[in-house]
């Protein structure tokens, strides 16, 4: 699953400005960090995880915090992205 995937209207247009590949990039890890990287899963890599990385993951994840202009909210209002609906997706792919 990739974070660009969930973007409204397709991805070009919000991906042109450096803060929005940032935000996305801050998803993307979180996603990865839940799920395990898929580049290294299909490349052959050792994809172990990290239990603390893991856990840090889901705590982000779940967290409805505003407080902070990257939590994980914040980020999915101004990518126009359905936060709960992010988060089921990734609770429903993995051991979240």
């Amino acid at each position: 699953m990739y974070a660009t995937q969930s973007l409204p209207g397709g991805d070009a247009p919000l991906l042109r400005e450096p803060y929005t590949r940032l935000m996305v990039a801050v998803l993307q890890t979180v996603v990865d960090d839940c799920m395990g990287t898929l580049g290294r899963r299909t490349s052959g890599y050792d994809v172990s995880p990290d239990p603390q990385r893991v856990r840090d993951a889901i705590a982000y994840l779940r967290s409805t915090d505003r407080a902070w202009p990257f939590s994980f909210e914040n980020l999915c209002d101004a990518l126009g992205l359905d936060a709960g609906r992010l988060r089921r997706e990734l609770y429903q792919r993995g051991d979240t």
